[in-house]
């Protein structure tokens, strides 16, 4: 009697949450809509760079900072590049030149100060004194007067073509600043070779 009863609870068990209604009374619809998310993702190019990564690939310099600081005076610009070696060697050029200038520009005013003077070709011993004989040549020609000045002309425009070529190397390194490159010389047996080594 006991082993019939058993299957026959189960199975009104079971008919018993089959008729079980699928919504309770108490529960309700959900009538919210779901919000689409309208927040951006930022892509990775707009992210926020690091300000060491920053510093890293801006010069401290614009091209156009370069090119006008090292116009004005040549080496400036690179050396607020961090490239003191030519930018040192563009103010030593400089400052040769000016010296230079100075010098030649001294000579020219000699030679136009002393244009009429003239010298004796041949001296005479007379007694105890020298008396000049023959013809009186000038000591300073047109034709010297024209060297000298041209040798002024000359070294201002060495000036010139550094400031021009200073200010094209600083807009350059300006450009290139996040582009690291080495440079090494090397002796070989017909002479010396250079060698760049650019890495990207």
């Amino acid at each position: 009697m006991t082993r019939c009863v058993r299957p026959v609870l189960l199975y009104a068990l079971a008919a018993l949450m089959m008729a079980v209604p699928a919504s309770v009374p108490a529960q309700q619809v959900d009538t919210t809509k779901s919000v689409a998310d309208t927040t951006r993702r930022t892509p990775a190019s707009a992210r926020v760079v690091p300000s060491a990564a920053r510093a890293r690939f801006t010069p401290p310099l614009t091209p156009r900072g370069a090119f006008l600081h090292s116009l004005l005076l040549p080496g400036f610009g690179q050396a607020r590049l961090d490239r003191g070696s030519s930018g040192a060697l563009f103010a030593s050029v400089e400052l040769a030149a000016l010296v230079m200038i100075r010098r030649s520009s001294a000579d020219l005013r000699e030679a136009r100060r002393f244009r009429v003077d003239t010298l004796p070709a041949e001296f005479t011993v007379s007694g105890g004194s020298l008396q000049p004989t023959g013809t009186l040549l000038p000591r300073f020609t047109d034709d010297l007067i024209r060297t000298r000045r041209l040798h002024v002309e000359d070294w201002l425009a060495a000036i010139a073509f550094n400031h021009l070529f200073s200010a094209a190397d600083a807009f350059v390194s300006a450009q290139l600043w996040d582009v690291p490159v080495q440079i090494t010389a090397m002796p070989t047996a017909t002479g010396a070779a250079f060698a760049a080594t650019v890495r990207f």
